[in-house]
């Protein structure tokens, strides 16, 4: 009996935390990253990762520089999005002699 309880105490939570989540304004919503958005961040996912981790590192310091670079694009379209993003990543080990 108090397992059902707990379980509904958790799904509780999860329901309410889910008023928490992350809305984008109808604005960005109009302009989603496609196809070939993902494909171009695909392609310089080596530079975003730079970037992020310098950000990440002065961050600790308190020094905010480039700190709105994301290595995903957000809102995107989803699964074209994805694909792209794959296929740009796929041309980085494409190179191999």
């Amino acid at each position: 009996m108090y397992r059902h309880i707990s379980k509904y105490k958790f799904l509780f939570i999860c329901l309410l935390l889910t008023g928490c989540a992350t809305h984008f304004s109808p604005d960005a919503v109009g302009d989603l990253f496609g196809f070939f958005s993902g494909l171009w961040h695909g392609l310089i996912f080596i530079l975003s990762v730079s970037v992020n981790l310098l950000s990440w590192f002065l961050s600790l310091f308190g020094i905010s520089f480039l700190s709105d670079i994301q290595i995903i694009g957000r809102p995107n379209t989803g699964f074209g999005y994805y694909c792209g993003f794959i296929l740009g990543l796929l041309a980085h080990g494409s190179a191999n002699n």
